[in-house]
């Protein structure tokens, strides 16, 4: 916003150059040929307006192209954090089915151990057994003792049944330590993988969703540069409405100028004289509730009735430079003249000055220009030629201004939008 009103000031500059009205005395070569100039630097200003405008529009273009490049990024990212989050609820979900599995799996190798336990105690006791009846020697004494041939047969059998049954266990047991061990691995570096890639999708979706921000950023950031490129443009735009307007001004200037000349030139031949502008005139009557102020002698007239309320220099404890002076309101209406005989080059509502007017002047070869900011109502418009004393407008409180007053500025030269011109009206006018 503060960029947007000195953007807007800025615009509101005549670039220094006045447009001026005819002078109060005689007509010279220099005067016309500093008009021709002034006219060639307008040109010349406006064509540099030209091109910065279009390098403001491809400027735009630009950062539309980068924004419409940002918005498919961001769209991309959008959908790869679309999916990565369903992979993580996929994961999520194995990971789930996985501990239940563990949750079963715990129960068969309960079982498992259980059967393990089980052996043991008979193994156990096998080997109780063998260590009480001798080992091995229990097997032969057995069958030894056979008592016939059919017997040692029988005996046989049975001792290798009891080998084989012992054998049995220890391989049933073996293999349920087996089994034991691989599915408590298996399940084991299953759910490790599942959490790892758990960790590693959480991850990636952090980076997007840091990345998708960072895309946010400079979405937001590009918009704003393009907002304030669109102001840019438009016051450029603005300001080259303003030159064209002054360089016209210029040139009607110009050519009365040289009509004058030719005028005085034709007169001192036939009359032997030199040429008198006529008397200025005052613009009129003023409504009922306020009076027009008395045209003065001098090359300037007070603008309006009214106290100075403020004037030209440091206020405010020093912390700014008013650069004109302030004439307060002391009626219900209360009308506004021109200073000076000129050419208005602008009439327009500016967001600080409200309604405002600016006049160019042209007193005994020097430029000068008069600013008349927070008008009520403009009665002068563009272009028109006003005389000393002539009524142009209304005193108001438009734009940036808290309370009823005039805001009067007078420039030594043209307006510029630092200023550098201005000088104290209370010099020149006997406020």
């Amino acid at each position: 916003m503060k960029k947007k009103k000195m953007l807007a000031l800025a615009v509101a500059a005549a670039l220094g150059l006045g447009v001026l009205p005819p002078a109060a005395d005689a007509v010279s070569n220099r005067d016309i040929e500093q008009k021709r100039s002034e006219i060639d630097a307008l040109r010349s200003k406006r064509s540099d307006v030209e091109e910065k405008i279009s390098e403001a529009q491809k400027n735009i273009e630009t950062l539309q192209s980068q924004q419409k490049q940002v918005a498919n990024d961001i769209e991309k990212l959008n959908i790869a954090i679309e999916e990565t989050s369903g992979k993580i609820r996929n994961v999520s979900a194995d990971i789930s089915e996985t501990e239940q599995a563990i949750d079963k799996l715990k129960q068969e190798i309960a079982e498992i151990q259980e059967r393990i336990e089980k052996r043991n105690e008979i193994l156990k006791a096998r080997l109780r057994s063998l260590q009480e009846s001798g080992g091995a020697i229990s097997y032969l004494e057995v069958l030894l003792g056979a008592q016939s041939f059919s017997d040692f047969i029988d005996r046989m059998s049975a001792v290798t049944t009891i080998m084989e049954a012992d054998q049995q266990i220890i391989r049933e047991q073996e293999a349920d330590k087996a089994l034991k061990e691989k599915k408590e691995t298996e399940l084991t570096q299953k759910r490790n993988k599942l959490q790892a890639d758990l960790q590693e999708l959480k991850q990636l979706q952090a980076q997007l969703a840091a990345q998708l921000e960072q895309k946010n950023r400079l979405m937001s950031d590009l918009k704003q540069k393009e907002e304030e490129e669109h102001e840019h443009k438009m016051a450029l735009e603005e300001e080259k409405e303003l030159i064209a307007k002054q360089e016209a001004a210029v040139k009607q200037q110009l050519a009365e100028l040289e009509r004058q000349k030719r005028a005085e030139e034709e007169a001192a031949k036939q009359r032997g004289r030199t040429y008198s502008p006529p008397a200025s005139k005052s613009g009129g009557e003023a409504p009922s509730g306020g009076s027009v102020p008395p045209v003065s002698s001098g090359a300037f007239t007070r603008p309006a009735n009214g106290p100075i309320t403020s004037g030209f220099g440091y206020r405010f404890g020093g912390t700014d430079f008013h650069l004109g002076v302030d004439i307060g309101k002391r009626a219900p209406v209360v009308p506004v003249v021109a200073a000076a005989d000129g050419v208005v080059f602008r009439s327009y509502y500016s967001s600080s000055y409200g309604n405002v007017i600016f006049i160019s002047h042209v007193i005994n070869g020097q430029v000068y220009t008069t600013v008349y900011a927070h008008l009520e109502a403009r009665l002068a418009g563009g272009g028109q030629r006003v005389q000393k004393g002539q009524i142009i407008g209304y005193m108001g409180n438009t734009g940036q201004s808290f309370g009823p007053h005039l805001h009067f500025e007078l420039h030594r030269g043209g307006w510029n939008p630092g200023k550098t011109n201005a000088v104290d009206p209370r010099n020149y006018i006997a406020f």
